[in-house]
């Protein structure tokens, strides 16, 4: 047997993954506010990249406003009517315990109850307040309505309530943003005078006027600054870590709008800096010069990313947009890079942690994305998000006396075409932080 060598050249070509690289898809993951703080960095140790804050578009609208605009976290949408629910075996019951969520806001505060109201006689007042606590940490109700519910007098009822202010985390039964922050601040020791009177002129700080705001609370540029830092990162819902809340409403990176029929997603460029070069400045270098403008490069096409992510996600779920979670449909980050060009995993990191603001609400971007269920015959797949915003619907308008078992929306959602196993409603009933049918009964 004869073995023979040979040697030849071959050309290929491969991504090499430089360090340039590594830090550009860096960037996609990041949101505005981070981006915002990585650019401060590289630009305090580059004297070629200045940052200017941008102009708020006038049709933009930040967490702040956001949260003046939301409805009362306590109301809800319009439920479907309930269905008959009877009780569930002993072995459904196990199953909905074992995969039932931590204890929620309501079991939070009550723990504490003993420690923050110490006078037996004004407990059923303290109930009274626990009873219209709504899922964000706020009261529901005034402290009028709460002393007349109660036949108590309305200094003895604001006694009381200034003692269940004193609930870990600080902030809840507040009965306005201002409130919710103040309690917040003084937890912190950052209650001083200017302080106070940047809460005490929060509308100021929503039309973005800084200037006018400084005035107010008669501090310098830096100080208010400084001031803002702090209250962005405050929790305007203290109550959301808690059971089936919403989550905390902070600061958008992308805004969309309708405009003469049409949806237009835009960036928040309130959380953006504008982003200068600067050719000669004292300290500078062509190597440092180069870093800025690769960057300036990089950031540009982040951007640019973002948005036509944005705008192909948007076109496919405007029945979202429109007329909420009932109308979404299932859509995979495979979808949007095959129809964009991009990569499945760019798709993932410009969508994991950025928040989108709609005419409706706040909501995550990664939000839009659901699997589909399967239906049942010819009809077309379901989103899971859908599903899982129906069920939650269905569980709140259940009767309390007779509360559904994980069987029974198994059921509900199988007379409708969903395919959807029981251990698959325990999950997603989970998945929502909404404890199983025992739990909830009314005795």
């Amino acid at each position: 047997m004869e073995t023979r060598l040979e040697l030849g050249a071959y050309q290929t070509r491969s991504l090499a993954m430089t360090s340039r690289l590594r830090q550009a898809i860096g960037l996609l993951r990041l949101g505005n506010q981070q981006l915002s703080e990585h650019l401060a960095s590289f630009a305090a140790a580059n004297p070629h990249l200045v940052l200017a804050a941008a102009p708020r578009p006038a049709l933009a609208r930040n967490w702040l406003d956001q949260f003046l605009a939301a409805p009362p976290a306590g109301a809800a949408a319009p439920a479907p009517a309930p269905i008959s629910g009877g009780s569930s075996s002993s072995g459904a019951d196990a199953a909905e315990r074992a995969a039932a969520p931590e204890p929620g806001l309501v079991e939070h505060v009550m723990a504490q109850l003993g420690l923050l109201v110490r006078d037996p006689a004004d407990r059923p007042l303290a109930l009274a307040f626990v009873a219209v606590l709504e899922p964000s940490g706020w009261l529901g109700a005034s402290v009028a309505e709460v002393a007349r519910g109660c036949g108590v007098p309305q200094a003895r009822a604001e006694k009381v309530l200034a003692e269940l202010q004193q609930a870990e985390p600080a902030g809840l039964f507040a009965r306005s943003l201002a409130e919710c922050l103040r309690l917040q601040a003084q937890d912190r020791g950052l209650l001083a005078a200017d302080f106070a009177a940047l809460l005490d002129n929060l509308p100021l700080l929503a039309r973005g006027d800084q200037a006018a705001l400084a005035a107010r609370c008669g501090c310098s540029a830096e100080r208010l600054a400084e001031m803002l830092r702090a209250l962005r990162a405050m929790n305007p819902k203290p109550g959301a870590g808690f059971g089936d809340a919403p989550p905390p409403i902070t600061e958008p990176d992308l805004i969309v709008r309708r405009e003469r029929g049409r949806w237009m997603v835009e960036l928040n460029r309130s959380t953006l800096p504008a982003i200068e070069l600067r050719e000669a400045p004292e300290g500078g270098s062509d190597e440092l010069l180069r870093d800025a403008r690769w960057m300036a490069r990089a950031v540009a096409r982040r951007n640019a990313t973002t948005l036509r992510i944005a705008r192909e996600v948007l076109l496919r779920q405007a029945g979202f947009l429109a007329d909420g979670p009932e109308r979404l449909v299932p859509l995979t980050a495979a979808e949007i890079a095959q129809a964009t060009g991009l990569h499945p995993s760019t798709i993932s990191r410009v969508t994991a942690g950025l928040l989108l603001a709609t005419p409706r609400a706040t909501v995550r971007f990664r939000d839009f994305f659901s699997a589909a269920l399967a239906a049942r015959g010819d009809a077309a797949p379901v989103a899971t998000q859908r599903v899982l915003h129906q069920m939650q619907a269905l569980i709140a308008a259940e009767d309390r006396t007779r509360p559904l078992s994980d069987d029974d929306i198994a059921r509900h959602f199988q007379a409708r075409g969903v395919v959807l196993a029981r251990r698959t409603v325990a999950k997603y009933r989970a998945a929502l932080g909404i404890a199983g049918s025992a739990a909830r009964r009314k005795r």
